[in-house]
């Protein structure tokens, strides 16, 4: 295995947090329109506490290096910090919506 393809697995096991957190922030936002309850709500806590922890550790790796951050691997990073930003939000607004519709 060469240099690259160990570059290239971190990058495909953010990008997969990426697309697994797009697709939370879909269902969050169709409960929130629909007024239903959030499916694995355990799960999408629990997927981005994973997301979060696999940017600590990668920030981890390469803040000993010399070399920056690669561009790559951070704007992977920066893509799991703007979904789950975006999946708190509409957890946000999932909660005062059922706020709402609870009174």
């Amino acid at each position: 295995m060469g240099d690259e393809d160990f570059a290239g697995e971190p990058i495909q096991a953010l990008n997969s947090h990426v697309a697994e957190l797009e697709s939370m922030y879909r269902v969050i936002m169709t409960a929130t329109k629909k007024r239903a309850e959030i499916p694995n709500v355990r799960y999408i806590f629990r997927e981005m506490a994973e997301a979060s922890r696999e940017c600590d550790e990668m920030l981890e790796i390469y803040s000993g290096d010399e070399e920056p951050l690669p561009p790559d691997v951070r704007r992977a990073i920066q893509r799991i910090q703007d979904q789950l930003s975006n999946c708190a939000d509409a957890l946000v607004e999932y909660m005062a919506i059922a706020r709402l519709t609870l009174s």
